[in-house]
Protein backbone atom coordinates (compact mmCIF):
# COMPACT_ATOMS: atom_id res chain seq x y z
CA UNK A 1 0.00 0.00 0.00
CA UNK A 2 1.29 3.79 -0.71
CA UNK A 3 -0.22 7.11 0.10
CA UNK A 4 1.81 10.22 -0.22
CA UNK A 5 0.94 13.05 0.50
CA UNK A 6 2.69 16.32 -0.85
CA UNK A 7 1.82 19.61 0.37
CA UNK A 8 2.00 22.09 -2.79
CA UNK A 9 1.44 25.56 -1.00
CA UNK A 10 0.88 26.99 2.45
CA UNK A 11 -2.03 29.48 2.80
CA UNK A 12 -1.76 32.60 5.28
CA UNK A 13 -4.88 30.87 6.96
CA UNK A 14 -3.00 28.03 8.36
CA UNK A 15 -4.51 26.08 5.80
CA UNK A 16 -2.79 24.12 2.58
CA UNK A 17 -2.92 22.79 -0.95
CA UNK A 18 -1.94 19.21 -1.37
CA UNK A 19 -1.66 16.77 -3.83
CA UNK A 20 -2.43 12.83 -2.63
CA UNK A 21 -0.81 10.22 -4.44
CA UNK A 22 -2.21 6.46 -4.03
CA UNK A 23 -2.21 3.17 -5.51
CA UNK A 24 -4.68 0.91 -5.83
CA UNK A 25 -4.65 -0.85 -2.05
CA UNK A 26 -3.57 2.77 -1.28
CA UNK A 27 -7.78 4.12 -2.36
CA UNK A 28 -9.44 1.01 -0.93
CA UNK A 29 -7.98 1.81 2.02
CA UNK A 30 -9.17 5.87 2.27
CA UNK A 31 -12.44 4.75 1.13
CA UNK A 32 -13.00 2.08 3.87
CA UNK A 33 -11.65 4.54 6.77
CA UNK A 34 -13.66 7.16 5.45
CA UNK A 35 -16.76 5.39 4.79
CA UNK A 36 -16.40 3.63 8.69
CA UNK A 37 -15.56 7.54 9.70
CA UNK A 38 -19.00 8.66 8.40
CA UNK A 39 -21.26 6.02 9.95
CA UNK A 40 -19.37 6.19 13.37
CA UNK A 41 -20.30 10.37 12.85
CA UNK A 42 -23.69 9.48 11.71
CA UNK A 43 -24.49 6.69 14.48
CA UNK A 44 -23.07 9.47 16.96
CA UNK A 45 -25.46 12.31 15.61
CA UNK A 46 -28.43 9.71 15.71
CA UNK A 47 -28.12 8.79 19.26
CA UNK A 48 -27.48 12.47 20.52
CA UNK A 49 -30.40 13.40 18.84
CA UNK A 50 -32.98 10.65 20.23
CA UNK A 51 -31.35 11.88 23.79
CA UNK A 52 -32.20 15.67 23.09
CA UNK A 53 -35.50 13.97 21.83
CA UNK A 54 -36.10 12.04 25.61
CA UNK A 55 -34.93 15.44 27.18
CA UNK A 56 -37.47 17.55 25.37
CA UNK A 57 -40.36 15.38 25.89
CA UNK A 58 -38.76 14.92 29.57
CA UNK A 59 -39.31 18.94 30.07
CA UNK A 60 -42.82 19.33 28.25
CA UNK A 61 -43.93 16.99 31.32
CA UNK A 62 -42.30 18.95 34.03
CA UNK A 63 -43.78 22.20 32.36
CA UNK A 64 -47.60 20.69 31.73
CA UNK A 65 -47.08 19.68 35.51
CA UNK A 66 -46.21 23.38 36.81
CA UNK A 67 -48.37 24.51 35.11
CA UNK A 68 -51.36 22.88 36.56
CA UNK A 69 -50.22 24.01 39.49
CA UNK A 70 -48.83 20.66 41.14
CA UNK A 71 -45.17 20.00 41.45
Amino acid sequence: MNITLKIIKENKDGSANAMVDFDKEGLEFLVQEGLLSILEKYIEQNKNAQEGQKLRKKMEKKEDIDMDGRC
